[in-house]
């Protein structure tokens, strides 16, 4: 038996007329809960779940409840990244009723016996039991809460600037503190851009944040030789670029990162593996992820870049950056007039794919 349903089967046992899901997931549970409250709000800020909640016919949103909301019973499924679940956890009660609960479940694998203890030390004591290798644990809102830990765990997962590039992130997205290896490894293989191109699978917008950067320095560069030599420059470059993004929370911060270049950018909170994505581009560029949840999945990764190529204009190019091991080339020369491998180090590789 999966933590989800768990954590539904935990909530079912207790009376409770407003309810609020933190990190839901799509289960036959969750509209019995539906039936048995008078109000259910529930939110999903990674498109794919949020997509399955809606469809089993449930409302859904991305964002946290307005301030002033207040429940009897919130559910919690934690994510992987600590300090954003220790923030949820806060938040939440902050939402609670006075004597309202707070259930929490996770796999042990997952770290559950972790988040055990910080909602003890958040909240004072809990009620705690084991099953199918995950735990659930709950507690009251009462006069035990820590009010300056909740305010300090919120603090620490708002959206902040990080050393890496000076851009904004937060805790709960892929490297979320620092620029990963891989992105370094694909910026520095990239030529001009210019056209109508994708950052697909963007995060906090590393990749289109650097492509128009870098074209920034470019153009005042030639600016500046122009004015001296008196001459009229043509304006090339990149015309639009796509941020396309499955959580939410990374598009919102991929927004604000190419907040200058605003006139070029078009933003989609979507499915890669499933929505319809922008087409006819004049290139791409991704770093596909290769997990689901805290799940390794090869497959979503080549499904990804699949979808990649499809939509790439003819001539367009791809430039991919995957993990050394990863199997990707096969897939690729499929799909594409050709394809190669630019650099390999680190544990890396850069491919480079025409279609």
């Amino acid at each position: 038996m999966k933590a989800i349903e768990l954590l539904y089967r935990a909530a079912l046992e207790i009376r409770s007329e407003r309810i609020l899901v933190i990190n839901a997931q799509a289960h036959p549970l969750l509209l019995t809960i539906k039936e048995q409250c008078s109000h259910l709000d529930i939110q999903q800020h990674f498109k794919p779940e949020f997509a399955a909640i809606e469809h089993i016919g449930l409302s859904v949103s991305p964002h946290w409840p307005d301030s002033g909301n207040m429940y009897d019973l919130i559910l919690l499924k934690p994510s992987k990244n600590k300090q954003q679940t220790q923030a949820w956890m806060a938040l939440a009660f902050n939402s609670l009723k006075d004597s309202g609960h707070i259930i929490v479940a996770c796999a042990n694998e997952h770290g559950a016996k972790s988040y055990e203890s910080a909602l003890e030390k958040l909240a004072g004591n809990i009620a705690s039991r084991s099953k199918s290798k995950c735990r659930i644990f709950s507690a009251r809102n009462s006069a035990a809460f820590n009010s300056e830990l909740a305010k300090q765990w919120i603090d620490t997962a708002l959206p902040c600037r990080i050393d890496s590039y000076g851009l904004i992130s937060r805790p709960g997205l892929f490297s979320w503190n620092r620029a990963d290896t891989g992105s370094s490894l694909l910026l520095d293989q990239l030529p001009e851009l210019s056209g109508i191109g994708m950052d697909l699978c963007c995060g906090f917008g590393l990749l289109a944040e650097q492509v128009m950067h870098k074209q920034m320095i470019r153009e005042q560069m030639v600016r500046k030789q122009m004015v001296r030599k008196q001459m009229i420059r043509e304006q090339t470059g990149v015309e639009k670029i796509h941020l396309v993004e499955a959580d939410i929370l990374a598009l919102d911060c991929a927004i604000r990162n190419t907040q200058p270049w605003q006139q070029h950018i078009l933003s989609h909170w979507s499915d890669a593996t499933s929505d319809p994505l922008p087409s006819d581009l004049d290139w791409v560029v991704c770093n596909p992820p290769f997990h689901t949840g805290q799940n390794r999945d090869v497959g979503l990764g080549q499904s990804i870049a699949l979808r990649a190529c499809a939509s790439l204009k003819r001539g367009g190019s791809l430039y991919l950056v995957a993990n050394r091991k990863l199997p990707y080339e096969r897939l690729l020369q499929s799909e594409l007039q050709s394809c190669q491998t630019l650099i390999e180090t680190n544990g890396f590789k850069i491919i480079k794919g025409i279609r």
